[in-house]
């Protein structure tokens, strides 16, 4: 299974010709306003909202009843904090900020209430275009105080018009009206793992909002009974939701460009700012996911090739980048910087300056103290071309006329 598997991330090393774009503002509901500190309160997580938009998240008697729930870290409450709350365990996929939602309620149930469900609504950050394919993707994970497990909980994307005409008590209801384009085909019943729920969607180009929840009446939702905790809500289904993405298919993974770090040094951080999206980080080699997050900060004793994987619709792609760490000595000489000589620029691209280092012989070795360049500097202030090497780390030793000998790193780009 190894060998395949890195069989299968070398095969798809191959440069990148798009980059990657999710459509949702906040996707992982990591940025707010203000920390939950009660139930119902979405709007505090930027760019999230229930469809009643007129609802006011710090008002217990304005808030609509289709809220869903905005937890975090951050929270004091035991109703919205993280990662024990009470009515879950469970740690966000990515962040710190994750939102629970109520996707059934069984009416005969001893409850006594209608089907009230919660519905949350996203902002993408332009319209989608017409007649393109995107990627819709989300990750799900079953409360524990739940009564059921379900199917069916699924994204529907238009212009906001779902929006239009709700009020507390009818955005409360089961929004049968609407067939999301997306929405899981198996019960889900995880309460340990995320589970994504994903599909494909073409636009029409007047999209502008995701909205997740159950779109389907009680007698058509699929269940089993659930009892994970003794004191589950009777009838009640809850999910947690995180990293939310509308991507163009097509897109592939971006794990940044190579890095540099000097042994002990702090770490470095790879990948992009672009949270959100199916993605996992992999050291080369290995089946143990060390990460989802855009960018991701490692700390390599030694020099290490990192692997992201972009699980989309039309497949899985990877990208990969290398952490380079420098020796702490080249054959029997320390790494140190010359006190008087010095290169610049570090990186390099063609041309090194070496400064104060009349009379010098300068060899440029690679990590394995191969030597791959060598000139004489014969001035105080001389210019070497060094555009032949190929980009990455090396080590550069300086040998004064007295035979003294000093070492330091040099990166080329």
């Amino acid at each position: 299974m190894l060998i395949s598997l890195v069989g299968m991330f070398t095969c798809a090393f191959i440069p990148q010709i798009k980059a990657q774009v999710n459509y949702v503002l906040n996707p992982s509901f990591e940025q707010y306003s203000k920390c939950p500190h009660f139930l119902d309160q979405i709007q505090y997580a930027l760019h999230w909202a229930p469809i009643d938009s007129t609802g006011n998240p710090d008002s217990l008697l304005t808030q609509p009843l289709c809220a869903p729930d905005y937890c975090n870290t951050c929270a004091i409450s035991g109703d919205v904090s993280v990662p024990l709350s009470t009515t879950f365990f469970q740690y966000p996929r990515t962040g710190n900020g994750m939102v629970q939602i109520r996707v059934l309620l069984n009416p005969a149930g001893p409850i006594g209430l209608p089907d009230v469900r919660d519905y949350l609504q996203g902002t993408l950050y332009k319209p989608l275009t017409a007649g393109k394919n995107y990627c819709v993707t989300f990750y799900v994970n079953l409360a524990e105080i739940s009564s059921y497990a379900i199917d069916k909980i699924g994204a529907y994307i238009d212009d906001g018009s779902i929006d239009i005409g709700q009020d507390s008590a009818g955005c409360a209801n089961p929004q049968t009206a609407y067939t999301p384009q997306i929405y899981a085909p198996a019960i889900i019943n995880d309460t340990m793992d995320w589970v994504q729920v994903q599909g494909l969607f073409t636009a029409s180009g007047t999209e502008t909002f995701i909205t997740i929840g159950n779109f389907f009446d009680f007698s058509h939702t699929d269940k089993i009974a659930v009892d994970y905790w003794p004191d589950s809500y009777e009838g009640v289904t809850f999910y947690l939701i995180d990293d939310v993405s509308v991507v163009e298919t097509g897109t592939s993974p971006n794990a940044g460009p190579d890095a540099y770090v000097s042994p002990g040094s702090d770490s470095a951080t790879i990948g992009s700012s672009e949270e959100g999206l199916p993605l996992t980080w992999f050291v080369y080699g290995s089946l143990v996911p060390i990460g989802h997050t855009g960018s991701l900060k490692v700390h390599p004793d030694t020099t290490t090739t990192y692997v992201l994987s972009m699980d989309l619709c039309d497949g899985v792609t990877f990208d990969t980048v290398t952490v380079w760490v420098a020796p702490t000595k080249v054959g029997n000489v320390q790494m140190s910087q010359c006190e008087n000589v010095k290169i610049w620029p570090n990186p390099v691209h063609n041309e090194l300056t070496v400064i104060n280092g009349a009379n010098s012989d300068l060899k440029i070795l690679n990590l394995l103290g191969q030597q791959l360049y060598e000139a004489s500097v014969n001035s105080n202030k001389d210019v070497l071309n060094v555009g032949q090497l190929i980009p990455g780390v090396y080590v550069v030793q300086i040998t004064a006329p007295d035979g003294n000998k000093k070492c330091m790193q040099l990166v080329k780009e």
